[in-house]
């Protein structure tokens, strides 16, 4: 076999076994596993939390303003005994029994309507926030979720083409002990080899480096979410 026989019937397979694995990228979507990770992401990331709890802030403030209607009136009362003299020198207004009042203050009372809608707004504005944030953060899920099947089936090219080198290079090197081929082709398969190993782990590098980000944003390990 020669050399340039050899550095073909390696990249030829590399090829197909790459190819098979971008095609197979598609399969390996699982989108309700995706639909978890949205999910446990909405639920655990902190940035979101912020969002919601301005959001809940800005609803309660509603509820506050529309207490304007009972702080601007004040009701009392005044309780004189039936016993007591009708006639009563120090308050001639007093009669027996009870009295009620009532009193309005006007500027606050037409200043509550406003409050209200304002209350209103402000809760419309933090909702819309959320919402926004919400589709940032589920498109960061998708997209980490993504990049994690990319790395994952580039480890298994990777993985698979080191297999399939180290095999070439072990034939090759009781060929050469034989006689049956030149040093030149056993030194080359021997680098590609050395080459498909490093190509693997840097892979692997690659689908720690996607899977941590992914946990990143759930607040959990894959391994934990079924």
């Amino acid at each position: 076999m020669t050399l340039k026989r050899l550095f073909i019937l390696l990249l030829f397979v590399a090829i197909n076994v790459q190819v098979k694995a971008q095609d197979d990228i598609a399969s390996q979507i699982n989108p309700p596993l995706l639909q978890k990770y949205i999910d446990l992401a909405k639920e655990y990331y902190p940035k979101r939390k912020m969002y919601r709890a301005s959001e809940l802030s800005a609803k309660a403030k509603i509820g506050a303003a529309k207490a304007g209607y009972l702080e601007s009136m004040n009701v009392s009362y005044f309780y004189r005994p039936d016993n007591a003299a009708i006639v009563d020198t120090t308050n001639p207004y007093s009669i027996n029994g009870f009295q009620f009042g009532v009193y309005l203050n006007l500027g606050l009372f037409f200043r509550t309507p406003s409050l209200v809608k304002q209350a209103r707004e402000e809760y419309n504005s933090a909702s819309y926030l959320t919402k926004e944030y919400d589709i940032l953060l589920e498109t960061d899920v998708k997209q980490r979720y993504f990049e994690y099947l990319q790395w994952l089936s580039d480890l298994k090219v990777k993985n698979q083409a080191y297999i399939d080198n180290k095999t070439s290079s072990d034939g090759l090197r009781y060929k050469f002990e034989k006689g049956e081929v030149s040093l030149d082709v056993y030194t080359k398969a021997k680098s590609l080899t050395s080459i498909s190993s490093s190509e693997k782990l840097q892979a692997e590098l690659n689908m720690l480096k996607a899977k941590s980000s992914l946990e990143a944003l759930i607040g959990k390990k894959l391994e934990e979410v079924k």
